[in-house]
């Protein structure tokens, strides 16, 4: 695991991108555009910290501020079309070193990490169910509007992020 943090790691570094701030864009990215206060509420930082941490993203042209006309001192934020392309790329990255790391495993052992996965996603489904209606997002900053958000659980995440990845037993050693 810590290759794969690595050579995450690395790719961010030359982008000039840390840890947190992907970490925001890919918040603002899984809710969609969101005020600065959404964004430090789901984040649970202040509002000053997630604007220093945006400002370095915005300078790199990953995200991009907008003010709301009805409300000018609101500050919006959402990911561009470059930030979209990086995190794909991020992404990209991730996938295919899992791939290299599934395919060295045999069918026994694929069939043991599916089951696995599977083990985790009702585990977490189980501790963690999924509310009938979409909470709101919580505002304790008075300038901005709360709105309504739903992020996923991660079971779903983790049975369809993983799951393309565990190659075929059929066609994999023993």
């Amino acid at each position: 695991m810590s290759q794969l943090k690595c050579a995450a790691s690395e790719r961010l570094l030359r982008l000039g991108i840390s840890m947190a701030q992907l970490h925001i864009l890919y918040t603002v990215q899984r809710n969609g555009e969101m005020t600065m206060s959404q964004l430090a509420d789901v984040l649970n930082v202040s509002l000053s910290s997630a604007t220093g941490l945006v400002d370095r993203i915005a300078e790199r042209g990953f995200v991009e501020r907008s003010h709301p006309p009805e409300d000018r001192r609101v500050v919006q934020i959402r990911v561009t079309p470059a930030g979209t392309r990086m995190l794909e790329e991020i992404d990209a990255v991730s996938d295919d070193l899992l791939r290299i790391v599934l395919g060295r495993l045999g069918r026994t052992q694929l069939a043991g990490v599916r089951q696995a996965l599977a083990d985790l996603r009702v585990a977490l489904d189980t501790a963690m169910p999924q509310p009938s209606v979409p909470a709101p997002v919580m505002d304790r900053h008075s300038v901005s509007t709360p709105t309504s958000s739903s992020a996923p659980t991660i079971g779903p995440v983790l049975a369809a992020g993983l799951g393309p990845l565990i190659p075929s037993t059929s066609t994999q050693k023993d």
